[in-house]
């Protein structure tokens, strides 16, 4: 199953590892289906859920704080995992100071 998100993103769930994997673009316009794959994932699992972001052209604030969200609804020892991560959207974590966020662990 694939959730789209416009005509600039994807987001499919992957099994091993549990999580997701996102590609294409982010943005405010689609960053709604990103929160409903994550919070279906919050919902159903037990298990830390990795995000993968390797393969991520672009996200604006708005996506990224729809991650930061989601990782502060994890109940510990659950943790949201991005891995692997582009180096630009590493820097952004850490410009924002959400790469420190509650429940969030960047690979």
């Amino acid at each position: 199953m694939i959730f789209e998100t416009g005509d600039q993103a994807h987001v499919t769930p992957t099994a091993h590892p549990y999580g997701l994997r996102v590609t294409g673009e982010v943005d405010h316009g689609n960053q709604q289906r990103l929160a409903g794959a994550l919070h279906g994932m919050i919902l159903e699992g037990g298990d830390d859920i990795r995000l993968d972001l390797g393969e991520l052209a672009f996200i604006d604030v708005s996506g990224l704080r729809v991650i930061v969200a989601a990782a502060a609804r994890l109940s510990p020892p659950r943790r949201l995992i991005l891995d692997p991560i582009s180096p630009a959207v590493r820097r952004l974590l850490a410009l924002t100071g959400w790469d420190r966020a509650p429940g969030l662990l960047i690979g």
